[in-house]
């Protein structure tokens, strides 16, 4: 995700629209930052929290999707692009067309297929792995910007900004089957590890929660100023978002829907990611071009890394994959 993106502010959302990847362990695994302002993909290597490579990819890179056995990351270009990069060699290794304005992508729970929002055409571009091409377009609404998928692989909820909704495509059919009114600009979506629910983040202080079974909105969580990125912690009792305007994380009890804490990070925090373990958080930081590393459950920074310029994606691999 990335503010540069943004006209007017509120758009700068649509940049990082990621999907929901497994997490991984803290310790011995890396990182994959995305940086829209410099091109580039940055890998971090977390036993010593530095750098050890940087792969040119596509124009405006944002969201990030890995593979199940962490050998492919796919890198959703703004230019219409996606960048294949092999993650064993450290490599580009493909360049797939997509729609334009791509932002956010998920890969289906089998891997066969990578679905793609393209911001600036209001659709999603099908992608089929073992050709590597995309096979199919969906119109889905407008300003379509963070998208994931259920574990069974049914269905694929798609945040729309512009039409503030949120939309759900049939995987068997690749059509929209029905689209959920929620709060006034929808960004960052996840749906919960049982598959009951989907968690969406809205502008301006909202997290939107949509049962998966009625599709009805079931409740709403007030959290701190434009809320972006989200995600569960792995045992599924938490959800942690990043809110872009106050600089903090907000941890919700998934149980109860309190706010139970709030964590100071970097400037204008736009992703989030926790790892296999549940034991460290990882926060994009826009603003500051920098990541925290954040130590759970106290929430104290234990580390702040230099990423490239307005980072925007982030996926995590562990090294044993």
């Amino acid at each position: 995700m990335t503010l540069a993106k943004t006209v007017p502010l509120l758009c700068f959302i649509a940049l990082a629209g990621c999907a929901t990847f497994g997490s991984q362990n803290g310790p011995g695994s890396y990182l994959y930052v995305t940086n829209e302002g410099s091109n580039d993909l940055v890998i971090i290597d977390t036993q010593r929290y530095r750098p050890i490579k940087t792969l040119p990819v596509g124009a405006m890179p944002g969201g990030v999707a890995l593979t199940r056995d962490g050998q492919r990351l796919y890198v959703a270009n703004f230019t219409n692009t996606v960048t294949v990069v092999d993650t064993a060699a450290n490599q580009v290794i493909d360049t797939i067309e997509v729609g334009n304005g791509a932002t956010g992508l998920v890969l289906t729970p089998d891997d066969r297929f990578l679905y793609v929002t393209n911001r600036s055409s209001n659709t999603v571009s099908l992608v089929d792995r073992s050709s590597g091409r995309a096979v199919k377009t969906i119109p889905v609404g407008l300003g379509p910007n963070w998208i994931d998928v259920t574990p069974d692989g049914r269905f694929v909820y798609v945040s729309n900004g512009s039409s503030s909704e949120v939309v759900v495509i049939e995987t068997e059919t690749s059509s929209v089957i029905q689209r959920i009114k929620v709060g006034e600009m929808p960004t960052g979506i996840t749906v919960s590890p049982d598959g009951r629910t989907v968690w969406v983040a809205d502008y301006p202080r909202g997290v939107t929660i949509i049962d998966t079974v009625s599709r009805a909105i079931a409740r709403t969580v007030t959290v701190d100023s434009f809320p972006a990125g989200l995600t569960f912690s792995p045992d599924g009792r938490f959800v942690y978002v990043t809110n872009v305007s106050t600089d903090n994380i907000s941890v919700i009890d998934a149980g109860d829907y309190r706010v139970v804490k709030s964590i100071p990070v970097g400037k204008t925090p736009v992703e989030i990611k926790i790892s296999r373990d549940g034991r460290y958080a990882y926060v994009l930081n826009e603003g500051s071009s920098d990541l925290s590393v954040i130590a759970l459950p106290s929430g104290h920074l234990i580390r702040t890394v230099k990423v490239g310029v307005r980072p925007s994606g982030l996926a995590i691999r562990s090294s044993g994959e």
